[in-house]
């Protein structure tokens, strides 16, 4: 009789055992998805807010011996260039280089909103109007270190008789289609140069994130857009893409090992 109680004691341990260890994966997925809604749902009260990954969130994932990580890249300001109706290819070529050169729109400072700690660095691009939009926002705080691994994919406007004038987003089209396809990278980076390029600037973050929790660069909307999706091809979670938008931010998180 003893030995019936015995053996029933340990067959029910024995599923319990098992119904908590089925739990436990789905579980621990069900609080990632809270911590990223979490994230997504916090409201800002500006154009564009920087910040630490919440401190009671951060606190619950150390409990279960994890941390979460965020990468923000953000669009610089507007270029001071003017604008035409039409251009001929050498004037549209000529604003691709007034466009790389000029100084930035003045801005108003609060549009975009920073609550870091002191301890961080700030990356961007080596073009004039990321580097002048990064010191506008970060310079008086925080140091500020340009790399041109991070500057805009470069375009090279294709050649045509000066008799023809199209729009610049014409001219802009044609030049960044071929070159996407391959026919059009003489004297600059290839298509597949640019997106190694962004794939090695989305490992530089991922180190700049597992030291400081949170990485920050101000860069480009092409470049923002392609390190982006490096990053969710090695699992970090997208929950804001204004990075394409001037002083837009896109935001990924990722969650990992506390000890990582």
């Amino acid at each position: 009789m003893i030995t019936i109680k015995n053996s029933l004691k340990s067959f029910s341990i024995a599923i319990l055992a098992f119904f908590l260890s089925a739990c436990s994966a789905p579980c621990n997925l069900q609080k990632e998805k809270k911590s990223f809604d979490q994230i997504s749902k916090t409201k800002c009260e500006t154009f564009t807010c920087i910040s630490e990954v919440d401190s009671t969130l951060q606190s619950d994932l150390e409990t279960q011996g994890k941390r979460m990580l965020q990468i923000y890249l953000i669009r610089h300001a507007k270029p001071n260039v003017k604008k035409n109706w039409f251009y001929s290819a050498d004037e549209a070529r000529q604003y691709v280089l007034d466009y790389n050169s000029v100084p930035i729109i003045p801005f108003d400072s609060s549009l975009v909103a920073v609550n870091l700690r002191p301890n961080h660095i700030i990356y961007c691009s080596s073009l004039p109007r990321a580097q002048e939009t990064a010191l506008k926002i970060f310079g008086d705080k925080f140091p500020v270190v340009s790399d041109s691994i991070f500057r805009e994919f470069e375009i090279r406007m294709i050649s045509a008789s000066s008799f023809l004038k199209m729009p610049l987003g014409i001219w802009q089209a044609f030049s960044r289609g071929s070159w996407m396809l391959g026919f059009n990278h003489r004297g600059i980076e290839s298509r597949k140069e640019a997106r190694l390029r962004a794939r090695q600037a989305s490992e530089n973050l991922i180190k700049v994130a597992y030291d400081e929790e949170t990485a920050v660069l101000v860069a480009h909307g092409m470049l923002n857009g392609a390190i982006a999706k490096e990053l969710e091809k090695k699992g970090w979670k997208l929950i804001q893409k204004q990075g394409h938008v001037n002083l837009g931010a896109t935001i990924l998180v990722k969650t990992v090992d506390i000890n990582d």
